[in-house]
């Protein structure tokens, strides 16, 4: 799966936000309250994993959603485009009850080029649908569903079935050894870990002869393991919108895992999009990988810095001197 080009109209904050070729690794850097996680929220509500009556009963209902700041009767509209397809729309709507989920959420979409295939399509728009997780990382108060896909067992929002999905992952050898070196060198002092039965957690760590539960190892700990299953979950690319991924853990710690999930897209064809407003991530960041996000008389904008030279300017500085054009709180 290849994004060329993402755009979200109408939803909550956003008017208008339009990503042009987006890099696979993406971080949305900006203020509380500036609209990051509605980006992300704006995708999750796309993916078909409830009827869409309960889906706007979950996020707040049709006068949440739709945007207050213009006068429009469209509902939401949401387009992704790869070198094949543009899937879209949620189109223009009156009312709630004019809506029908199967237009909304299954539309196949138009064709940008050539003879329009519906099967090919299809295809593309469910490896979207079924790609996409959206992650809370010790951060469950945006959370709008928690769905759990049984049938690939595949992590919660919430991350609650970890335990489940991690057990399974284990169970490849080689999978295992990656995780496992990925775990020593973020987690000092670390030697194994694993899942029994029961499907409870043991973390075993050189100085100590016993293992530890889940409740006895730290959040920052515990929410490494949880985005290395997260990765590590599925063979095939994987669309994953994390939230605050670096709550709880050391800087050193963060320098490691922007690599590694850098190291991930490049290797495994994910796109994983995070969003912070934290100087040590954004640090470590070059231009092509940060999409600034700012609110204006209450709308929500982005603005994309690929290719900017900071010159002698470290990226965090860049931006917070306000060099980077935005993303801040001023």
């Amino acid at each position: 799966m290849k994004i060329n080009r993402l755009v979200i109209e109408n939803f909550k904050s956003i008017q208008l936000i339009d990503l042009d070729k987006p890099n696979p690794f993406t971080v949305f850097v900006g203020p509380n309250g500036s609209g990051k996680s509605t980006i992300f929220e704006a995708l999750e509500f796309h993916i078909p994993t409830t009827d869409l009556a309960e889906k706007m009963r979950l996020f707040g209902g049709r006068n949440t959603l739709q945007n207050r700041l213009i006068d429009s009767v469209k509902f939401f509209e949401f387009a992704i485009s790869s070198e094949t397809f543009v899937k879209a729309r949620s189109s223009s709507y009156w009312s709630l009850e004019e809506l029908d989920p199967n237009q909304v959420l299954i539309e196949l979409g138009i064709p940008t080029s050539g003879d329009f295939n519906h099967e090919k399509n299809e295809k593309n728009y469910l490896q979207f649908a079924r790609s996409f997780s959206r992650l809370f990382i010790g951060n469950t108060d945006l959370q709008k569903q928690n769905y759990i896909d049984d049938s690939r067992l595949t992590l919660s929002t919430r991350m609650l079935n970890l335990e489940k999905v991690l057990r399974r992952i284990l169970q490849n050898q080689t999978t295992k050894a990656e995780i496992f070196e990925w775990l020593d060198l973020f987690v000092p002092g670390f030697k194994a870990v694993e899942v029994d039965d029961r499907n409870e957690l043991h973390w075993f760590e050189d100085s100590v002869p016993d293992y530890f539960t889940k409740d006895l190892i730290s959040d920052g700990t515990y929410n490494i393991l949880a985005l290395l299953t997260a990765v590590y979950q599925s063979d095939e690319p994987q669309f994953l919108c994390i939230e605050e991924p670096e709550n709880g853990l050391h800087p050193e710690v963060i320098l490691s895992l922007i690599a590694f999930f850098r190291k991930q897209c490049e290797e495994k064809g994910h796109y994983i999009w995070l969003n912070t407003h934290s100087e040590t991530v954004v640090r470590l960041l070059t231009t092509d990988e940060i999409v600034l996000v700012n609110k204006r008389q209450g709308a929500t904008e982005i603005k994309q810095v690929k290719g900017m030279n900071t010159y002698s300017l470290t990226t965090d500085e860049a931006w917070l001197t306000g060099a980077l054009g935005g993303g801040l709180t001023w």
